[in-house]
């Protein structure tokens, strides 16, 4: 009867994504990439059929999705990321299928890099999150599920062509294969979604933006290919390897905005990332469950830095590459301690490299960090109502090398550091006779400084010189979370969340003088928040959902300035209306309030709201035609003042599914 419960309660967590997820098939890929006591998966689920409804072709457009998520744009190195509950990209960690992937030198991943197309599955966890995951998880963690075949034989097709200002500007292509049997599984698939420019709202008209309508700078194009073959030698047993390569080149339109800032035109030739890795599940007998995990990744960026549209076409301007790895590996082992207790230990390690020059020919610079987590988590079945679970963990990480090649001939080699901490959390959660359930979680979780936290030496975006600081200590975060899962009747179902998270020992640049700055932990943040998010069905025809985000920050030192990119609030609705099985209509409405765009506060990015509609329309079984309208009304809107966002554009597309 509690299974049920259970099972019914992770079910209601995934209304808000306007789309129910068979509980048996999510909780098995769950099992398989998430590390945590099944009470302990709180996780808000995003699945590929609300990706496509409301036309989120990225990572980041899609996770905005989220209520307590908010899409968060780095004009000045056209940088998508997201913001959960206040906690910015470096404080949540992003996993591909539970393996981390990130940036080893900065954490600033950039996940409008990071196509939808291939997924089964956007997992969001803003509140408890399972330190058997590993470390880093201050704020919450994102993981990306890959897809993995159901059938003895899948196959997929799909091709979109978009067009604005009058002229095909995109396109975005993907393909798929997959087989499966008794012994294992095989899936290949391939994406890419090619930007040639973004075209400008009408109502642009500024020589710095661009000409004839396209954004000056404004190409992209990714490409990824992922191969997994998993091997299912007994039924609770399952092996698996996946292979992920992932290219990319973006450019970076000017600043057309109001302020002094002088606008660049930097380009990304190479954002390429690499990822190998092996996860394995062996179940020994009625009560212990082994997990493994090992992987490496890869990451190469190079970055040409042109200041001027003179430079550009010249050619003239500065370099920089990156060439950075991490090794890592993880190991779980659970008990079923009695008919729902569970008691779980985790081990993890990874190394992290980062390897940098600023001329195509000058030596590298490296740094190398090695980073340890031991953690343990139980869960504790009260009675048939009541579940309890607590976790705590020990990390620590040791800097082994941090060596940089000087202007002037000489190596700078800095001193070895180490950090530690230790982390804990504990939630309990009410279950209704209703199937409603409230949750009340507390922890108490950490983050390490990066690598450009502790050695940077410049800002280049803002002309400045920065000090090192390498004994920077991890940031901490004290957070309360009470979530309320409920039906308000069969076709009815909400979340509701309030929270509280107060970040201290926050690392902040703090200026020394006009030309001069240093990273330091001197900041108390507070956060306040509100989440709602509502699915439901008005008629047989119509389907709506919605999702709220209400949040407030409290810097505690005025002198350190504003959070950007950060609006108070943000809402996302759609309406689906099926006026017969064949054809499909979303109409979708993404609104959100002011935000900061610099720590001064002197540039703010307006609120604004943006209308998208789609049609869907299956001609045939597994064969099916869509097309959409974004920026409906052309409305010239931004996320970071003065980096205008694409005006009305235009999708047609055509898809197969066998």
């Amino acid at each position: 009867m509690k299974m049920k419960k259970t099972t019914l309660c992770t079910t209601l967590s995934l209304l808000i994504t306007g789309n129910f997820i068979a509980g048996n098939t999510q909780a098995s890929e769950n099992t398989m990439t998430v590390w945590g006591s099944p009470v302990a998966n709180t996780s808000t689920i995003i699945t590929p059929d609300t990706v496509n409804k409301l036309d989120k072709r990225n990572v980041a457009e899609a996770l905005g999705i989220v209520p307590g998520v908010t899409l968060q744009k780095s004009g000045a190195r056209n940088e998508q990321q997201v913001r959960v509950r206040g906690f910015d990209n470096r404080q949540v960690p992003v996993f591909y299928d539970g393996v981390p992937i990130y940036i080893p030198y900065d954490g600033n991943l950039d996940l409008g890099r990071f196509l939808t197309s291939n997924l089964s599955s956007l997992e969001v966890s803003k509140g408890y999150t399972s330190l058997l995951q590993g470390p880093n998880q201050m704020g919450g963690s994102i993981n990306l599920t890959t897809s993995k075949p159901k059938e003895p034989l899948e196959a997929s097709l799909g091709y979109r062509q978009g067009w604005s200002r009058g002229s095909d500007n995109a396109f975005d292509a993907d393909a798929s294969l997959g087989i499966k049997n008794d012994i294992g599984y095989l899936q290949v698939s391939g994406s890419q979604l090619k930007q040639r420019f973004v075209g400008l709202p009408h109502s642009i008209d500024n020589p710095t933006a661009g000409e004839d309508g396209r954004r000056t700078n404004s190409a992209s194009d990714d490409k990824r290919g992922i191969v997994k073959v998993g091997f299912t030698p007994r039924e609770n047993d399952e092996y698996t390897f996946t292979y992920i390569k992932q290219d990319g080149e973006k450019q970076n339109p000017p600043y057309m905005g109001n302020s002094s800032q002088m606008p660049r035109y930097w380009q990304w030739p190479e954002y390429d990332k690499e990822s190998y890795y092996y996860q394995g599940i062996t179940r020994f007998g009625d009560i212990f469950t082994l997990k493994s995990r090992a992987y490496h990744d890869t990451f190469k960026n190079t970055l040409l830095m042109y200041n001027s549209l003179s430079d550009l076409k010249q050619g003239k301007g500065n370099y920089s590459h990156y060439d950075d790895y991490t090794d890592g590996a993880g190991l779980q082992l659970s008990a079923d301690m009695r008919e729902r207790d569970r008691l779980a230990f985790a081990a993890h390690w990874k190394e992290d490299v980062h390897r940098e020059k600023g001329a195509e020919n000058a030596p590298y610079d490296r740094y190398k960090d090695r980073t340890w987590s031991l953690s343990s988590e139980y869960q504790w079945a009260v009675n048939d109502a009541w579940d309890v679970v607590a976790g705590i963990s020990y990390d620590w990480r040791d800097s082994l090398e941090a060596m940089k090649h000087e202007n002037n001939g000489t190596t700078t080699r800095y001193d070895d550091n180490s950090q530690r901490v230790f982390n804990w959390q504990a939630m309990a959660k009410y279950h209704f006779d209703n199937r409603d359930d409230i949750a009340l979680s507390f922890s108490d979780r950490s983050r390490f400084p990066t690598l450009k936290e502790r050695y940077t030496t410049s800002r280049p975006a803002y002309g400045q010189v920065a000090l090192v600081n390498p004994n920077l200590k991890a940031e901490r975060a004290h957070s309360i979370d009470l979530t309320y899962n409920g039906y308000l009747s069969d076709n009815w179902g909400y979340e509701a969340s309030v929270y509280y998270n107060r970040v201290s020992d926050a690392i902040l640049a703090q200026n020394i003088d006009a030309n001069t700055v240093q990273n330091r932990n001197s900041g108390r943040v507070d956060y306040t928040g509100f989440d709602l998010g509502i699915k439901g069905q008005i008629f047989e025809e119509v389907r709506i959902g919605f999702s709220y985000s209400l949040i407030h920050s409290d810097v505690k030192d005025k002198e350190v300035g504003k959070i950007t990119g950060l609006p108070t609030q943000s809402v996302i609705g759609w309406i689906t209306y099926t006026p017969w099985t064949p054809l499909s209509l979303t109409l979708s409405e993404e609104a959100r309030s002011s935000s900061y765009s610099n720590t001064d506060g002197s540039q703010r990015a307006a609120g604004f709201a943006v209308t998208n509609l789609r049609a869907d329309y299956q001609i045939v079984k597994g064969l099916s035609v869509n097309a959409s309208v974004n920026n409906l009304f052309d409305t010239a809107y931004a996320y970071s003042e003065g980096f205008v966002e694409q005006g009305r554009n235009f999708w047609t597309g055509i898809e197969y599914k066998y």
